[in-house]
């Protein structure tokens, strides 16, 4: 428990403190009980005669078993402390005393004298708070009743007065007071007709007293006054009390303001129908409307769009600059959209970065052309968020009433694959619906299926291609490559499969799957004798954007008692393009960890030498295309003798991925290139069939 952030906490107040075994001494011996709490309600000491109190014993641990004041007041007590006692203390700075109840650990009701005195830091804020109570179990039980009973009249948030019964006020609380604006010397003496709003009938007060003298009591709304003129609605509450002969005494009348109330059912509603932070419709108001669109246009020959808007790599912009700030550039496309989308014509915002189109009548369906071109080319435009230029890469897809679809829930998802259609068409473009795609959108689902439940049920398996020396072939470590054999669909190649993970969001499940297992199996050949050798793990850019992730990644390898420098994590070079800023913490970190990164695909992007002076590589990978032209294509000769060139003065490794020929070999050696993998040494080779090739070898 040495790292409990609670414990550290309750260790440094302590050592503040520095009681010396005197004070300690008669902290302990006092009668009454001394206890400290922290600012979050946790209590740090406690001294004997506390602990008896409460029924903690002398052996219980506050430091690995903490206990909190809620565990030691009736849920109603609790409030009071934790609403207006702690609050007005750390406010007001002073010390307050008063009688209150505790419930013990054996859940027994304790009367005490509470005195809650704070104490403050070098700043002069309150860092913490002592409470010194003693027991009054012994005084008369009535008494205290009425004390907290007092204090309960004086704290309740209802406003209470009590009349004679002649319905003179007597006494009124301080809610009743900040309710109606009257001090208790104005309305004392007074009846409460003095809070009459005008606002009933001379029969309503009738039936009031009426059912009140008849029953007992009267409850309902009531239209009242405040001191400053100002009429508002109560709940309000009447009760008679009698004395033994039957005779009425008290009036005692409860009552809260429910204006706040009111405002709060009207926000409520506008809620269920609206959008918080744009103030637009919501999807409950969009679905709504659509349906009663279709209702209505029934034998009306008219013709409806839905359109759905993502505005395109939002997650990013989250995870790099923070929520506030893509609230507001949300609240900047909301504002642009609504100036384009006018008349009857509804615009509202789905989900977090989706906004949703209905047009209500088409006139021309070159008009709707127009219109998805407009709302596009709108959020291409830069958004300018304090020093940020931001360039949105939005999607949008169409469905149209009656040609696609006669139901709402058909056109919502219709709009959705034609959405999903354009973000895989590139994004930054718009695509009508057509029936081809549900068929791909459902072969897509089915396949997603398959791979969740893959990941979930080890029905994948690893490969291991070695790595070798290109002068002795001797191996010296290996790629790691997941591959999916599916009982039914069978062979899915990683080509297929990996792009639908980064794009349903599964990457993170397949990559820790990869890591799980590749750690397990080192740790396999490690248990049977085995020499274990470096493994390369690819990586996809999305993984790297995970927050944490390289603490994921030691987590696995100290789970498997593995030491980091035995991993290199590859990553694409175009993916890494695109990303760029995104990534390089995150590799950076990957690095301080002691693990190792190769920039796979070298020579395929657009940009390598710009940024490669940033990103901290220990490996280059040569493509394979580079290579396979290398005997027959001067360019590409003259490229990889470039990348090998440039390794060397940069003291990176280097490696030619792809190596089938014998040639090949040849070239590559003379040009100073020691490490290679491909089929000419070695095939992706099973778990199984890479353990016999190590023992062997």
């Amino acid at each position: 428990m040495n790292n409990d952030p609670y414990r550290k906490k309750e260790t440094l107040v302590l050592d503040e403190f520095d009681l010396s075994r005197q004070q300690s001494s008669i902290i302990d011996a006092a009668g009454e009980m001394i206890a400290t709490i922290t600012l979050d309600e946790r209590i740090l000491f406690v001294n004997h005669a506390g602990r008896k109190l409460l029924a903690i014993s002398q052996e219980h641990n506050l430091a690995s078993e903490p206990l909190y004041v809620s565990d030691f007041h009736t849920p109603e007590v609790y409030a009071l402390l934790k609403d207006h006692i702690f609050p007005s203390l750390i406010k007001e700075r002073e010390m307050w005393q008063g009688d209150i109840e505790f419930k013990n650990l054996n859940n027994q009701t304790i009367p005490v004298n509470l005195s809650v005195i704070p104490h403050y830091d070098e700043s002069g804020k309150v860092a913490w708070i002592t409470g010194i109570a003693r027991d009054l179990s012994e005084q008369n039980a009535l008494e205290i009743q009425q004390r907290l009973a007092k204090r309960v009249f004086d704290n309740t948030i209802e406003g209470i007065f009590v009349t004679d019964s002649a319905s003179k006020i007597l006494q009124v609380n301080r809610a009743f007071c900040e309710i109606t604006g009257y001090s208790a010397s104005e309305v004392i003496g007074n009846t409460p007709r003095i809070l009459q709003s005008k606002h009933h009938e001379l029969s309503f007060y009738e039936a009031l007293w009426q059912q009140v003298n008849t029953s007992g009591t009267w409850q309902g709304e009531i239209w009242n006054r405040r001191k400053d003129g100002s009429v508002y609605l109560q709940w309000l509450s009447i009760n008679s009390l009698k004395n033994k002969q039957g005779d009425i005494e008290y009036f005692v009348a409860v009552f809260h303001d429910l204006s706040e109330l009111r405002a709060r059912e009207a926000q409520i509603e506008f809620l269920v129908n609206h959008d918080p932070l744009t103030e637009l419709g919501n999807r409950t108001q969009f679905i709504d409307r659509l349906k009663y669109i279709l209702q209505s246009s029934i034998n009306v020959n008219k013709k409806i769009a839905v359109i759905k808007i993502d505005l395109g790599e939002i997650q990013l912009i989250n995870d790099s600059l923070g929520h506030a700030f893509c609230d507001r550039l949300i609240q900047q496309a909301a504002k642009r959209l609504k100036s384009i989308v006018k008349g009857q014509n509804l615009l509202v915002r789905l989900a977090a970065d989706e906004f949703g189109v209905l047009v209500v009548d088409i006139k021309h369906a070159m008009d709707i052309s127009r219109l998805v071109f407009e709302l596009k080319s709108s959020l291409q435009l830069p958004f300018k968020i304090d020093d940020e230029n931001l360039y949105m890469n939005p999607s949008l897809g169409i469905a149209l009433y009656p040609d696609d679809a006669n139901s709402s829930d058909d056109l919502l998802r219709f709009a959705r694959i034609a959405l999903q259609q354009a973000k895989g068409d590139g994004r930054n473009t718009f695509c009508f619906y057509n029936p081809d795609m549900s068929n791909q959108a459902r072969e897509r689902l089915l396949l997603e299926q398959a791979l969740r439940e893959a990941i979930t049920s080890n029905g994948l398996s690893l490969n291991f291609q070695p790595k070798v020396l290109l002068k002795t072939g001797e191996i010296f470590a290996s790629e790691v490559l997941v591959r999916w054999n599916h009982p039914t669909l069978g062979y899915i190649s990683p080509s297929v499969f990996i792009p639908m993970a980064e794009r349903s969001g599964l990457i993170s499940d397949l990559g820790r799957w990869v890591m799980n297992e590749t750690c397990r199996c080192l740790a396999e050949m490690k248990a049977s004798g085995l020499t274990i050798l470096p493994v390369a793990i690819n990586l996809s850019v999305y993984e790297l954007e995970s927050s944490g992730f390289a603490k994921h990644l030691m987590d696995y390898v100290n789970k498997y008692h593995l030491e980091p420098c035995l991993f290199e994590f590859e990553v694409t070079e175009t993916g890494l393009i695109s990303r760029e800023e995104m990534v390089i913490e995150s590799l950076k970190k990957l690095r301080n960890a002691g693990f190792k990164v190769a920039l796979d695909d070298f020579g395929t992007g657009y940009s390598s030498l710009s940024y490669l002076r940033k990103l901290p590589l220990t490996t280059l990978k040569i493509d394979r295309a580079f290579v396979n032209d290398i005997t027959d294509d001067k360019v590409a000769a003259s490229i990889v003798r470039t990348v090998i060139s440039l390794t060397e003065s940069l003291s990176l490794e280097v490696i030619a991925e792809g190596v089938e020929t014998k040639e090949q070999q040849s070239i590559l050696l003379d040009m100073g290139c020691s490490k290679a993998q491909g089929y000419f040494f070695y095939k992706p080779l099973s778990t199984t069939d890479f353990k016999k090739l190590l023992k062997n070898t």
